[in-house]
């Protein structure tokens, strides 16, 4: 360290060093800025800290009163026996709703899924029958779904989004690509 930065340490106990400011001048310089803006800016301070005290007063009654109705709401939720068997009994009822949901969804997708293996053994014996009459195995037409309507849809290509060959940047007007000419140096 430089002996004329103002600081200077002393050993004190155990080899534990502390820093000692003997430099006024820093204090009385940290002490007129403050004073300075103070000076400039106190009036605005002033009103700024009056309009702060304000507010907590007229805050303070209500966080007090919502405080207190937290703790009570808390209290009542952890100790009360009536209040913890009612919200026990409320989960219990919303568990019995949704597991009868899930049920009656299970079911539908089920008589679904039923159907459409009747339908498919139904085919099935129908081609089977045919083949029998020599008609061919599989049937020529094939027989209007719904779902068949909505995978042709899927299937529809998506539009270009360029129709013609023109690449901006391949350069020229769509041609194609030409070399520029290579001449000697001028």
């Amino acid at each position: 360290m430089d002996a004329d930065d103002g600081v200077d340490i002393e050993d004190v106990n155990d080899g534990n060093f502390i820093p000692k400011n003997e430099d006024p001048e820093f204090v009385t310089g940290l002490f007129s800025t403050g004073l300075g803006i103070l000076q400039q800016y106190g009036w605005f301070v002033l009103l700024g800290i009056l309009i702060l005290i304000y507010i907590k007063s007229k805050l303070n009654p209500k966080i007090r009163e919502m405080k207190s109705k937290a703790e009570d709401i808390s209290y009542q939720k952890k100790y009360d026996p009536d209040t913890a068997q009612k919200r026990l009994e409320s989960m219990e009822r919303a568990r019995m709703r949704l597991q009868e949901e899930h049920d009656a969804k299970a079911a539908m997708f089920a008589e679904q899924q039923r159907q459409r293996e009747e339908e498919k053994r139904k085919q099935k014996i129908e081609e089977w029958d045919s083949l029998q009459e020599g008609k061919g195995y599989r049937s020529k037409v094939k027989p209007k779904d719904d779902s068949s309507e909505t995978s042709q849809n899927k299937l529809k290509p998506k539009p270009k989004l360029r129709q013609s060959d023109y690449n901006p940047l391949m350069g020229g007007g769509g041609t194609g690509y030409r070399p520029a000419r290579r001449t000697g140096g001028g």
